[in-house]
């Protein structure tokens, strides 16, 4: 239903491809170059959405944590994983069966 595109022109069209008829892609990223083409048509044929986002500076960043800290506002966190159990926090997420999110502590 929704990608989020974080490679760019260098993988945009694996994106195309990905997405459902109508669905909506989301560029946050240009990790493989910022000039390339875009395959229009396969875009038409699927009738897709592209919008492009732009997530914040560092400074943004450090704004919104600070602002968390003092409203006092902390992530929800279902369970925590080593590092050595990634496999297993995969399998936790694929199941479903959290609420929040899953922290890997290394």
């Amino acid at each position: 239903d929704h990608v989020l595109e974080l490679g760019g022109p260098g993988t945009l069209s694996q994106s195309i491809a990905a997405v459902r008829t109508g669905g909506h892609i989301s560029l946050i990223g240009t990790l493989t170059g910022i000039a390339g083409s875009v395959p229009t048509a396969a875009m038409m044929v699927k009738q897709v959405r592209l919008q492009g986002l732009i997530v914040g500076s560092r400074r943004h960043q450090q704004e919104l944590v600070r602002a968390l800290e003092v409203a006092g506002i902390r992530p929800v966190v279902d369970r925590r994983f080593g590092l050595a159990d990634l496999a297993d926090a995969f399998r936790y997420e694929e199941s479903g069966a959290h609420f929040g999110k899953i922290a890997i502590e290394y």
